[in-house]
């Protein structure tokens, strides 16, 4: 029955990733569906196997952080502005407290199944490189042969619907192929360089800067980690001054520029020839709409309704004729905003100050935990850097709470080998 539990995990951690829309489930839809389907399988026969085996599950601080932060999350769905909907879940994204439940079980499966670190490593590698070749593909179809494919304002979509999502899920699987490349054996150190080589390209063709950016960090990390001495002082002086020239060349007019400064310091930005949804006009907005519900927040997936009220109960800013109102305000109010691009905003509009406080203290308790796991800590750190400028997805937070998962499993390893030495 072990085995049976430790493959259906693997395969949830595969599988998810490469799924495409299909028929009547959208993007997120087949992923949550069938995360959903394979996790509550394993759950079943996880909870039968603990049963026969009168094995009891060590409650370490890392589980009990974590299921802080989902009875946080409970509690203000309750409370929250649509429970029914905080508790199942609205399109597009279907997170509701229901899938976060199930993400609680996953990391409790993860950490008492004892499944080699290895073993996760292949099969994300395995995934990703499913996913780079079919970005490849297209980023082939729709940039050099100009045909008509789906895409997303005219971006490789892979098999996630949005270039930022796939290419957000290459650039978390890297910290896991170096670590196959470098733990490996000959055939698993093929599969981790070519998953390594395909995900850098995937990420190029996504157009997705923070993924770029990010993957361009860890491949230098990856190559500092390599090298021993002044050789590494020097590399590590190198890089420092290579991303200086490129950031001081690239943010003044391009990442920075677009979402940062010229939203900030315009006060009457031409939305003919720009986008407002960038994170510099909705991030203020988010952040009024906390103060307005700082405690309970406004649920699990209440996001958009949050926005709606707040035009509707200030339709005094979006006069056109208030000419101390930036039209950004107009132009918001015609969006349908779900998420914030960023995490933390997120958890204080879904939970309110208490939630974030739990997912803080979750966080703080996984890098504390981490901190001797190289791989396990990259990754964190690298997650907890994305999500603060991206959406995500069910597979971002399969892959976070894996990560739980494995850190406590590391945790219940430690102490039970330190019981048998003593």
């Amino acid at each position: 029955m072990i085995f049976l539990i430790r493959i259906l995990l693997l395969l949830t951690v595969f599988l998810i990733p490469i799924l495409p829309a299909s028929g009547q489930f959208g993007w997120e839809q087949i992923k949550v569906v069938t995360f959903l389907t394979l996790n509550s399988l394993a759950g079943f026969l996880w909870l039968i196997w603990l049963s026969k085996n009168q094995i009891k599950i060590s409650w370490s601080r890392v589980k009990i952080a974590s299921i802080l932060f989902i009875l946080m999350l409970f509690l203000s769905a309750l409370l929250g502005t649509d429970p029914m909907g905080s508790l199942l879940g609205k399109d597009p994204y279907f997170q509701g407290w229901i899938l976060y439940a199930e993400m609680f079980l996953f990391m409790l499966m993860v950490s008492t199944v004892e499944i080699p670190l290895m073993h996760w490593a292949t099969a994300l590698a395995a995934g990703s490189v499913m996913v780079s070749l079919l970005a490849i593909k297209e980023a082939i179809s729709l940039y050099l042969l100009n045909m008509a494919i789906p895409n997303y304002a005219g971006r490789v979509v892979s098999t996630f619907g949005q270039p930022n999502f796939y290419a957000g899920f290459l650039l978390l699987t890297l910290p896991f192929c170096y670590f196959l490349l470098t733990k490996s054996n000959k055939g698993s150190a093929y599969l981790a360089a070519g998953s390594g080589l395909l995900a850098l390209v995937g990420i190029l063709v996504s157009y997705s800067r923070s993924a770029i950016i990010l993957a361009l960090l860890l491949l230098i990390l990856g190559l500092i980690d390599q090298l021993k001495g002044k050789f590494k002082m020097m590399l590590v002086c190198s890089a420092i001054v290579f991303i200086s020239i490129i950031g001081a060349l690239r943010f003044s007019s391009g990442l920075v520029g677009s979402e940062v400064s010229r939203p900030i310091f315009t006060n009457n930005p031409d939305l003919t020839k720009e986008s407002v949804e960038k994170r510099a006009y909705i991030w203020p907005v988010a952040w009024k709409l906390f103060l307005i519900k700082p405690l309970s927040g406004y649920g699990l997936e209440n996001i958009s309704q949050g926005f709606s009220d707040y035009f509707i109960s200030n339709k005094h800013l979006l006069f056109e004729e208030n000419l101390k109102i930036s039209p950004v305000l107009i132009s918001l109010k015609e969006l349908n905003i779900d998420r914030t691009h960023n995490y933390i905003l997120d958890v204080l509009l879904f939970s309110g100050i208490f939630g974030l406080l739990a997912w803080i203290y979750l966080v703080v308790v996984l890098l504390l935990k981490s901190k001797k796991y190289k791989i396990l800590f990259v990754s964190a750190v690298s997650y907890l850097i994305w999500v603060q400028f991206q959406n995500q997805g069910v597979v971002h937070l399969i892959y976070f709470w894996l990560l739980v998962g494995l850190i406590d499993q590391h945790l219940f390893i430690d102490k039970h080998l330190k019981k048998k030495l003593t």
